[in-house]
């Protein structure tokens, strides 16, 4: 605690440095939703939240531009991160819920509403500048396990996590010489592609959500299985020939289309840090032309995966970022300016990306006698040209969602690319 007992800065680590400066260009938000087939209580589950936020300080503190830079304690943010909304238009107010992302130097990095309605709607929030997808599982599995222990006596609940948030206790890992190789195979931008959508400079978030029945992943599943390949490969495939029929001309080359992968694969489980972004992308370059069929490009995907895990891109992903920082925050933030301008000008296009977020554990969705009908999560809204599809799954759903830019790309080209990819995968 400081002097005046507002307790203690955080320093930001590179990736939350990378992350807050992206949060300037596009809505850096990740949405983790659950629909009940009840009712919860507000008092338990105010109580619930206001202990995950004192359990995770982040969430209610704002980032400081600086030498370096930092995060700030704002005792007023405690009070913004959570709030009830009674509504006649669920899906409505929450569509308007996800157009509204935080920023994250004035704070809270986290927000969590209740939507009520003839049932509760419950949107768990939290800016991709402190963490990826994991992170909101984690806080989300935090908020439930902290709901059921006011319900209903539990165990006692830990309640900090103090691993190390930085890529460097993923780098340490790994050789001068290793990471140098990683690097290299990490590789520059060599080519790229563009959806038929127009740069704009006003933001004009949209949000789609397909869901499937569960019937749809088994058979995405039993199908890898049979082929040898993971059910990642199977959903980069069909996100990559659907794009590629929204390409106007043929190309020749490969046509890249980045990926995330969460770095914690490589940490033990139990030094997990819990709100961290340990997550980075890479590009999969693969020719896919349209009326390829689907085996064709799973096989494709598949082989340049694997190239791409064996040279550890991942973490040719991170050393970049961190050999990108070694010139400062400011010169970093310049460069990222002048890359945002070519490309808003249409000197420079950005590669689609595709991102599986994962299993939504059991552990978000335990609040005791409360039953679950649903839950997804949504990706950030990137800045036109870019658009990216994630993938999430709930109790062997399946759910795409993207985030995309209504000045750039019209609604109807979005469904297009959704209505193809279920084809594809239906046909599985």
């Amino acid at each position: 605690m400081d002097d005046e007992g507002r307790g203690e800065c955080i320093p930001a680590t590179i990736n939350d440095q990378w992350n807050f400066l992206l949060s300037t260009i596009w809505d850096q938000m990740i949405h983790l939703v659950i629909r009940f087939g009840g009712r919860l209580s507000e008092p338990v589950l105010a109580v619930a939240v206001r202990s995950a936020c004192e359990a995770e300080p982040l969430t209610t503190m704002r980032f400081q531009e600086g030498e370096p830079p930092h995060f700030i304690p704002d005792p007023d943010a405690v009070g913004r991160t959570y709030a009830v909304i009674t509504t006649t238009d669920p899906d409505a107010t929450l569509r308007a819920l996800l157009t509204e992302p935080l920023d994250p130097a004035t704070g809270p990095q986290a927000r969590v509403r209740l939507i009520r309605s003839d049932h509760d709607l419950l949107c768990i929030s939290v800016n991709h500048t402190i963490s990826d997808a994991y992170g909101v599982k984690s806080f989300g599995s935090r908020i439930a396990r902290l709901y059921h222990a006011r319900s209903a006596p539990a165990q006692f609940l830990p309640l900090k996590n103090s691993h190390d948030r930085s890529f460097e206790s993923l780098l340490r890992l790994f050789s001068p010489t290793e990471r140098e190789e990683a690097f290299l195979r990490y590789g520059d931008q060599v080519s790229s592609w563009s959806l038929p959508m127009r740069s704009c400079t006003i933001r004009d978030p949209g949000y789609k959500v397909v869901r499937f029945h569960p019937g749809i992943l088994t058979s995405i599943k039993a199908r890898a299985g049979t082929l040898g390949v993971t059910v990642n490969d199977v959903l980069l495939s069909a996100f990559t020939l659907a794009l590629a029929e929204s390409v106007p001309e043929l190309r020749i080359n490969a046509l890249p289309v980045l990926t995330s992968i969460d770095l914690r694969r490589y940490l033990s489980p139990d030094s997990f840090p819990s709100l961290a972004n340990l997550s980075v992308a890479f590009e999969v370059p693969v020719m896919a032309e349209p009326g390829l069929p689907l085996f064709t490009v799973i096989n494709r995907v598949h082989a340049a995966m694997e190239e791409r895990k064996q040279g550890h891109a991942g973490i040719g992903a991170a050393e970049r970022i961190y050999r990108d920082f070694s010139g400062g925050y400011e010169r970093m933030k310049r460069y990222l300016q002048k890359l945002e301008q070519e490309t808003r000008e249409g000197r420079r296009e950005k590669n689609p990306f595709f991102s599986n977020l994962g299993v939504i554990p059991e552990s978000v969705l335990d609040y005791g006698l409360i039953p679950v009908a649903e839950a997804w999560m949504l990706p950030p809204v990137e800045y036109p040209p870019g658009f990216g599809i994630a993938a999430s799954t709930c109790r062997g759903s399946l759910s795409l969602a993207t985030g995309y830019c209504n000045c750039a790309l019209a609604e109807k080209e979005v469904s297009a690319i959704f209505d193809r990819m279920a084809l594809l995968l239906s046909d599985l």
